[in-house]
């Protein structure tokens, strides 16, 4: 289970990320100044929330087979893969995983 440190951070960020989403379609003419701080807001609730997912309760990496899920991932993303790609690989490849060694 993540901290309660961890866990602020990913409601604050999903917070925000909720509240410009819900703000866009009020203000289409938001300053450039704003949309580029705030581009990367989805981005970073999906990396900590995978942080999470993948660290133990003493914050070191917990090896199981969403490991090898983020790695498929990453490097998909790398190569400029569709994200829902990524993401339906990376579920396959924790599921094919858990059910040959039967995790």
């Amino acid at each position: 289970m993540a901290g309660s440190l961890a866990l602020g951070l990913v409601l604050g960020l999903a917070a925000l990320s909720f509240t410009m989403r819900a703000i866009g379609p009020f203000a289409p003419n938001l300053p450039a100044a704003i949309t580029q701080r705030t581009s990367g807001l989805a981005p970073a609730l999906l990396a900590a929330l995978v942080a999470i997912q993948l660290t133990g309760v003493n914050g070191l990496l917990h090896i199981d087979v969403k490991v090898a899920a983020v790695i498929l991932v990453a490097v998909l993303s790398a190569l400029r893969v569709p994200l829902i790609v990524c993401v339906v690989a990376g579920a396959l490849v924790a599921a094919l995983l858990r059910a040959v060694f039967h995790l």
